[in-house]
């Protein structure tokens, strides 16, 4: 299994629209993306950042879908006004 993950930040009023955008819109898409294994969001408000974690079945899900990560993370920034920090890409190694 493989993940992917975008760090993002901004203020309480663009994460606030973040959630909203995360839940009504990426949620939907990414799990309709093929090898999708999960996706899960997170926020710390008080630092003013978020976590986007993808998981996909196998490298070359995780490589297929890199475009349209690319993309979602366009429409997130210009949905939201967040600030895109950082993308990364693990092996899962261990997990329940």
């Amino acid at each position: 299994m493989f993940a992917r993950t975008s760090t993002w930040s901004g203020s309480q009023e663009v994460l606030k629209r973040w959630i909203e955008h995360a839940e009504s819109t990426v949620r939907g898409f990414v799990e309709g993306l093929p090898g999708n294994a999960g996706v899960m969001f997170f926020v710390d408000r008080d630092a003013g950042t978020a976590l986007t974690l993808t998981l996909w079945d196998s490298e070359a899900a995780a490589v297929a879908t890199d475009g349209f990560a690319d993309r979602s993370r366009a429409a997130t920034i210009a949905a939201t006004g967040s600030a895109l920090l950082a993308e990364g890409r693990y092996e899962v190694v261990a997990g329940a």
